[in-house]
């Protein structure tokens, strides 16, 4: 009876698995973390420089963005971490394209790659670029 019992426990102990939480949703990936911008590059990879991106673009790189669970987005200083913007975001035609209407920052952008260390999206020469008609953004989180 004891090695019933025992067989039992140890049957029991095996069959149950921990649930590992994954996050491979790229909803949940994108709202995982702050993203700030580490650089402009060409469709090719090639990074772009400071005298091919205007004002605007340029500025992109001071701040740390949040997509929150709620479709809500928000900019914030990397500085100051005061909130200079918020809007709403959008994943949308299957994950593929990123819809986001933040002021400064507003258009529907190609998703490129969505993971846990990086975010590459790909926008049209929306006046940000004096170079090639596509350009790459590319993600990495804020710490």
């Amino acid at each position: 009876m004891k090695n019933i019992l025992f067989f039992t426990l140890i049957l029991f102990a095996f069959s149950c698995k921990k649930s590992e939480v994954t996050v491979n949703e790229p909803t949940k990936v994108l709202s995982a973390n702050f993203w700030k911008l580490d650089r402009f590059a060409d469709t090719e990879g090639k990074t772009l420089s400071q005298n091919q991106l205007n004002s605007q673009a340029q500025a992109l790189f001071g701040l740390d963005y949040e997509f929150r669970d709620d479709n809500v987005t928000r900019a914030k200083d990397r500085i100051t971490k005061q909130i200079l913007n918020a809007g709403t975001w959008y994943l949308i035609q299957d994950n593929k394209v990123l819809d986001i209407d933040i002021l400064g920052f507003k258009g529907q952008f190609k998703v490129i790659e969505i993971s846990k260390t990086k975010l590459v999206l790909q926008a049209e020469n929306n006046k940000m670029i004096s170079a090639g008609q596509f350009v790459n953004m590319e993600f990495i989180p804020a710490l």
